[in-house]
């Protein structure tokens, strides 16, 4: 970890590029999972009102 900081402070501008588009991908992996699962929140609760419960 701390190895990771150090590169980063003193990384080449590429290196914090590949580290940025890491990161951009990792939220938008962890946005896709938070919308996923609140679209299935939503396709049960119609489901269930649906079938009467």
């Amino acid at each position: 970890m701390i190895q990771m900081m150090m590169a980063t402070i003193g990384g080449t501008p590429s290196t914090r590029g590949a580290q940025q588009r890491q990161a951009w991908m990792a939220r938008k992996t962890v946005g896709f999972a938070i919308f996923t699962s609140g679209l299935a929140v939503i396709v049960a609760e119609a489901l269930r009102h649906a079938s009467g419960g």
